[in-house]
């Protein structure tokens, strides 16, 4: 396969607009929206062509039901942990901050987030210290993420919020309301202090950071908008929603520059940017993903060999000079490894197939790890894998259930 167009035609200077973009909310060169207490948010699209019920719930199925008590990747009597903590119910996120690698943030099912310590204890192994618990949402905390140089810290909830917290101390800096059902995502600017949210109220909003201010609220969708993703290095906002549509938007004007509609058969569930190039990767409930030219919204690669339902995917963290790859996983447990220029299958990495699947998964840093890849899945396992040589390279185990989330 040639390389799309997207990838001859690079705007090089995609990430200084995107800093310069950053800048601007800085500056508050842009709308700010404001809600008196008796006023609506902008209507929503009704979504008169869907037939699916927004607010119908889905059934949930225990992969005991499915893979028995244990699950076969799940050994009670094994733990390769070097330090481990733990809240009162699920924890459903974690990350490290990119400016300090000794503090983890986590976020859990008991409606609460926690800044740990990692550090060195006494036999030479690691300990793991609370540092400061986040309370004050009324729900589960299902999203937590650093800014970009870890000055703050990002909480996402069910009960609607996303709250901003200073990491050193603890302290509450904002609570960001907008949304009136659960906070899907949330995803910082790659330079900046602008964050995005995506909710089931069928809309994103994006918020400065550092005052709280509402920058933009990104209306379009029909349903829940399950994934996002900064294009061009932050100087566009991409989302994906239930409504099986992709929407390319103007982050200073809140207006759309492309809809896509009936991109996939089924719901959209994840969405990476390419670190470069205007193209989005957007992975669907009906085991497709598909490569978007976001500046023309048509389809220059479609991604099969997906069994279920392709749950995330990214590119790596490559060199300059280096090989650029791509990776989808799915609930069937695969993860198809693909050349980041020419999207042709690369291998295909089955370790977790028959035992579970595969949730998330991170790119490890770039330099001698580029071509690493860890994943986490319903198996209650973690696993490292070479994505060039398809080779599994260490299986992490400990976990009872389900490993719901991981950062590297």
């Amino acid at each position: 396969m040639s390389e799309p167009d997207g990838l001859k035609e690079l705007d090089v200077d995609a990430v200084r607009e995107g800093e310069a973009m950053d800048e601007e909310f800085k500056q508050g060169d842009c709308v700010e929206v404001n809600f008196d207490d008796d006023e609506e948010p902008p209507p929503e699209d009704d979504g008169a062509d869907m037939e699916d019920d927004v607010d119908q719930e889905e059934g949930v199925i225990d992969e005991r039901e499915v893979y028995g008590e244990d699950g076969p990747g799940i050994r009670p009597d094994v733990d390769d942990s070097l330090a481990h903590v733990s809240h009162a119910e699920s924890v459903l996120s974690c990350s490290f901050n990119p400016a300090d690698r000794r503090m983890v943030l986590t976020g859990g099912q008991d409606d609460s987030a926690v800044l740990w310590s990692v550090e060195e204890d006494s036999g030479g192994g690691l300990r793991m210290t609370e540092r400061h618990r986040l309370e004050g949402h009324t729900d589960s905390v299902s999203q937590v993420a650093f800014s970009a140089d870890g000055k703050y810290a990002a909480t996402g909830s069910y009960d609607g919020t996303v709250k901003i917290w200073a990491p050193d101390t603890g302290a509450l800096v904002h609570s960001l309301d907008g949304p009136s059902k659960e906070v899907e995502w949330i995803l910082w600017h790659p330079k900046g202090h602008a964050i995005l949210a995506g909710s089931a109220d069928t809309m994103a909003w994006m918020w400065w950071a550092p005052t709280g201010k509402l920058m933009q609220i990104f209306a379009g969708h029909g349903q829940s908008v399950t994934c996002g993703a900064w294009g061009l290095g932050g100087k566009l906002v991409v989302t994906g929603s239930v409504d099986r549509a992709v929407i390319v938007w103007n982050p200073r004007a809140g207006s759309p520059q492309q809809h896509v509609r009936e991109v996939h058969e089924n719901s959209i569930v994840s969405m990476c940017s390419h670190p470069e190039a205007p193209l989005v990767v957007t992975g669907a409930e009906d085991a497709s993903a598909k490569v978007l030219h976001i500046e023309t919204g048509k389809v220059v690669a479609n991604l099969s060999g997906h069994d279920s339902s392709v749950e995330a995917c990214a590119f790596n963290n490559a060199a300059a000079g280096g090989i650029s790859l791509l990776a989808t996983a799915g609930m069937d447990g695969k993860l198809l490894v693909w050349d980041g220029k020419t999207f042709d299958l690369r291998c295909s990495i089955k370790d977790h197939v028959g035992h579970g699947g595969v949730v998330r998964f991170k790119w490890l840093p770039q330099s001698a790890y580029g071509a690493w890849v860890c994943t986490c899945a319903t198996d209650g396992t973690v696993r490292l894998f070479n994505a060039l040589a398809g080779q599994c390279l260490r299986t992490l185990r400990g976990h009872t259930d389900t490993v719901l989330d991981l950062d590297v």
